[in-house]
């Protein structure tokens, strides 16, 4: 693009100063790899702009590049300006019905000014939305939005009949202006052998949490093996769509739609396989040619695994981790079929419960796909797989040589080679990353040579050893805060409170912030609060932990979820809220009978009492809030919260709750209420808590952008810090983009007013919640904030598994 043509386009487009426009060229993007919607591949600015339609406040784009390399321009006219986000409408019409969702390159210039960004799909009278990452600045990468991972606003039609794609980047504090550029916008996964059936008939009931997670983790351990899928609704099923398919898995379908069902019967017939998981209708299992087992429940404790049986199927591990509570088995209703796996007990012995059971017409796995095990998973789903689609051994090689470098923010090994050269490696550091590359190479000869197992295995271990050398490369920063949370209020599941902080401790983190006590239960002998059912039996879990921490010189923080009473809670203790009206409505007067109102004086009083009798009983090194705040702002509107608030108002209001959520000077009030009666409970704690036991440090997990959160969920954390009734303050910051969590921890930075601010980094949040490179990043910006330490989420098996390799440089002692 001729660079003085383009500037004048911008400027006749849409007005932009001079200033806005003194940016470096956008380069263009690397040519498809991919269907590209036939409608956006457009070849003039007219044509852009005519499919391109600016929201209010947004400017028209321009076309820039040539050929397949052409792109769209897009200006982040966020400087001075008041829209709440660039926005543009793309008016296309698609079928993504089939595909697994759409893909598209995106470039930004600078992420500072954006707090994240959003893709939309219009369908009928709704939306599809899901929010995605930018990893680095400056360059062109890949963005995928998966179906799976969207949510619904008011009534999409389904993604059949899709007439607008909107792209979105939501302002952030940072009053700069920006630019971007979107190319090759298509489908992903439409083709390929394989069907993933979601049970979209059950999204809706009370299995749809698990339907949507069940369909997600299969597609991405498909995903991660570079074997092609497309993502189908039940209710979308036709004999069509089913043509030149060879495989339909079904991750979580606890029931089937008749016509389905149907369907279903002629594929299988036609020479078709399925793969279905944990519950399923026994017509499909009959489809299959077994019949249905029994439902178990172990009462020792979760099943540690599946154990092979002989031989099993080709490239079949031998054992695969999962830690499963609940199973459904299935049998061969004949010789024709066989059991390949079956459950290890938490015993460590083999039970002779069917895991894995194949038959003629597919294979059942009797529980829904964990993400726990993550490569033993992919050898057993690449094995079931490549039975029947022998290519799959091919794709899946290809994939993990293409992985071997690819972790954290490298792109893949030869961006992390250009890394390992300017870090000058040396010592052990240098023969680890000498033993990657040699590995990368013997991967590359054995895919030449059609060894594709050889070539896994290769790969696995370039990849293995290459993270390795890196994270050896990384620099410890003595004297800082290591934390993480721990959701288990039994510690790290597996082992006791001393084993799992000896562990910690051992791996350079200094500070645990355990989840011990929640609205209506405590798990240690409280006279405040009920203690938890099995206390008699297990102990008091505060007092183990911190037996722990004092042993191995780990703080102890004791995290208090407030208002929300929690699945362990008794549920008499849960009627007597209810009927004593001190649990939350919604605006619609739905009854929330687990979220105590925080407006209730009893309710505060509670909450205050619960955290500081830890304060007088034991001690602690602090206390810390969690879910200090309203659920958002729908929440509470109970005859409660309106009696208090018009005492507070001084008059009573003649349209509840419409008066207080009509911008205006009443719900300017309002907001300032809802955020004091919150206030209130944190400043009476901090005072209380430090007048029993001086020295104790007070703290609270807070979402990450103050400025809307103290309206929206009454969460006034930048105050709390001025006020000094912090001493630390924790942002949720759970993003797995770098820059956008380099954002927030630049907000923050302001917004904690000198208090220590350890950002919330949300490893088990994140799509890999194993990625240590990924994690060290983060705590490497924390550093460059000078933050002064860091909290991560959670404590659990992902971080068992990551913690070494933090170890190697990152928290080395």
């Amino acid at each position: 693009m001729n660079t003085s043509h383009g500037m004048l386009s911008l400027l006749l487009a849409g007005g932009l100063g001079l200033g806005a426009l003194a940016r470096a060229e956008i380069p263009a993007p690397p040519a498809a790899t991919w269907p590209v919607f036939p409608g956006f591949q457009v070849q003039t600015t007219a044509a852009a702009t005519a499919l391109f339609e600016p929201m209010q406040g947004s400017l028209p784009v321009t076309l820039a590049g040539s050929g397949e390399r052409t792109f769209v321009r897009l200006a982040g006219n966020l400087k001075g300006t008041e829209h709440e986000r660039c926005s543009w409408d793309i008016k296309l019409s698609a079928d993504l019905s089939m595909a697994r969702g759409f893909q598209f390159l995106f470039y930004s210039a600078d992420t500072n000014p954006v707090a994240y960004y959003s893709a939309y799909c219009h369908s009928g009278a709704g939306w599809y939305t899901a929010s995605f990452s930018v990893t680095r600045d400056g360059a062109w990468e890949r963005v995928v939005v998966n179906k799976s991972q969207t949510s619904a606003e008011d009534k999409p039609a389904g993604w059949g009949t899709v007439d607008t794609i909107r792209i979105s980047a939501w302002r952030s504090r940072r009053d700069l202006d920006t630019e971007f550029g979107i190319a090759q916008l298509g489908p992903i996964g439409a083709a390929g052998a394989i069907i993933v059936l979601r049970a979209d008939s059950a999204a809706s009931g009370p299995d749809g949490k698990t339907v949507t997670q069940s369909a997600e983790t299969v597609g991405r351990c498909l995903d991660d093996l570079g074997v092609d899928y497309a993502l189908l609704a039940d209710l979308d099923l036709t004999r069509e769509r089913l043509q030149g398919r060879k495989l339909v898995l079904l991750p979580f379908n606890p029931s089937v739609p008749d016509a389905a069902t149907a369907l279903l019967q002629e594929f299988v017939d036609g020479g078709g396989r399925l793969m279905t998981f944990y519950t399923v209708p026994a017509p499909i299992l009959a489809i299959m040619g077994m019949r249905p087992g029994q439902y178990v429940r172990p009462p020792a404790g979760p099943f540690l695994g599946l154990q092979r049986v002989g031989a099993g199927i080709q490239g079949q591990p031998e054992f695969v981790g999962q830690a499963s509570w609940n199973v459904t088995t299935a049998y061969p209703a004949d010789a024709r079929g066989k059991v390949i796996a079956v459950w290890r007990g938490s015993d460590g012995k083999d039970t002779e419960l069917p895991a894995l059971t194949s038959s003629p017409g597919g294979v059942h796995l009797s529980h829904i796909l964990l993400p726990d095990d993550w490569d033993g998973k992919k050898q057993l789903m690449l094995a079931l797989v490549g039975q029947l689609i022998p290519d799959a051994w091919a794709q899946a090689a290809r994939r993990e040589i293409d992985r071997a470098g690819t972790f954290g923010s490298f792109a893949d090994l030869a961006e992390l080679t250009v890394a390992m050269d300017r870090e000058a490696v040396t010592g052990k550091a240098k023969d680890t990353w000498t033993g990657a590359l040699a590995a990368a190479q013997r991967a590359q000869q054995a895919l030449a040579a059609g060894q594709c197992a050889q070539a896994i295995t290769a790969a696995r271990e370039a990849r293995l050893a290459a993270m390795t050398a890196w994270c050896m490369t990384r620099p410890a920063a003595p004297g800082e805060h290591r934390a993480f949370w721990c959701h288990d209020a039994f510690g790290l599941p597996g082992k006791t409170w001393d084993e799992a902080i000896a562990l910690l401790a051992g791996k350079g983190f200094n500070a645990i912030l355990p989840n011990l006590l929640w609205g209506g239960v405590a798990f240690y002998p409280s006279t405040v609060l009920p203690p938890y059912a099995e206390l008699a039996s297990k102990g008091d879990q505060l007092q183990l932990c911190l037996d722990a921490c004092r042993t191995y010189q780990v703080q102890c923080h004791v995290w208090k979820v407030n208002w929300n009473m929690g699945s362990a809670t008794d549920a008499a203790f849960v009627r007597s809220m209810v009927a004593a009206g001190r649990v939350q409505r919604d605006a619609e007067g739905k009854l929330e009978e687990r979220w105590l109102c925080p407006s209730h004086p009893e309710n505060q009083k509670l909450e205050i009492e619960a955290m500081v009798e830890i304060a007088r009983k034991y001690p602690v090194d602090g206390l810390h809030f969690d879910y200090i705040r309203f659920p958002d702002g729908s929440h509470c509107f109970c005859d409660g919260c309106r009696a208090r608030f018009e005492q507070h108002l001084g008059r009573a209001l003649a349209n509840w709750p419409a008066d207080v959520r009509a911008a205006g000077a009443v719900r300017s009030r309002w907001l300032d209420w809802r955020r004091d009666q919150i206030t209130l409970v944190v400043r009476s704690v901090a005072e209380q808590a430090r007048q029993v036991r001086p020295g104790i440090r007070i703290s609270a997990a807070v979402f990450s952008n103050w400025p809307t959160d103290r309206d929206s969920i009454g969460q006034d954390w930048k105050l709390w810090c001025e006020k000094g009734y912090l001493d630390f303050v924790c942002p949720m910051d759970y993003t797995d983009s770098n820059q956008t969590f380099r954002t927030y921890v630049r907000n923050q930075t302001e917004w904690a007013s000198g208090k220590p601010l350890y950002p919330g980094i949300g490893l088990s949040c994140w799509t890999d919640p194993r990625d240590p490179v990924r994690l060290i990043e983060q705590i490497a910006i924390c550093r460059e904030f000078k933050t002064g330490g860091f909290t991560v989420f959670n404590y659990d098996q992902n971080a068992e598994a990551v913690l070494p390799y933090c170890a190697l440089g990152t928290t080395a002692k």
